[in-house]
């Protein structure tokens, strides 16, 4: 008697951390883990102690119960709770329409590391270097300006 109670206690404790792993918190797979060990020592329990007749029926009820499981969590919508709804389109200065040109100069709003903030003609735009790292204030004048992306370089160097 003690041996089918530990088998029936394995098996639901093993799918319970099973689904739980799958609906309430997908990703940490350690109670997935778990839940398949269980599982798993369940069915070669059945096997050891009950031969292979009740063996196979209890590693079919355990594919089934996992099915079933999986079924569920796939149709309650967890997934969808934690996924990515919103991405983003915009580009860096691309909405922005600026009249800079090779030689500009400007001073830097933010830390360029390697790219910030610069103040060009009372217009703040998203700019690179070429790897420098420049503080904010630092007069900065641009070297090169291509489709959305201006480089530039510091004045003191």
């Amino acid at each position: 008697m003690l041996d089918w109670f530990s088998v029936v206690v394995l098996l639901a404790v093993g799918i319970i951390l099973i689904v739980v792993e799958l609906i309430f918190i997908p990703g940490t797979t350690i109670f997935g883990i778990v839940g398949l060990v269980l599982t798993a020592a369940a069915v070669v329990l059945s096997f050891v102690n009950y031969g292979n007749t009740l063996g196979f029926g209890v590693m079919g009820i355990a594919f089934v119960l996992l099915g079933i499981a999986l079924f569920f969590s796939l149709r309650s919508g967890a997934w969808e709770k934690q996924s990515l709804k919103s991405s983003s389109k915009s580009r860096v200065n691309e909405d922005i329409q600026h009249n800079i040109w090779k030689g500009d100069k400007g001073k830097a709003v933010s830390a360029l590391r390697p790219s910030g903030k610069v103040e060009f003609k009372e217009t703040i735009v998203e700019v690179s270097t070429l790897g420098q790292y420049v503080d904010a204030g630092t007069e900065v004048q641009v070297i090169d300006v291509e489709p959305n992306k201006i480089v530039v370089e510091p004045l003191d160097s």
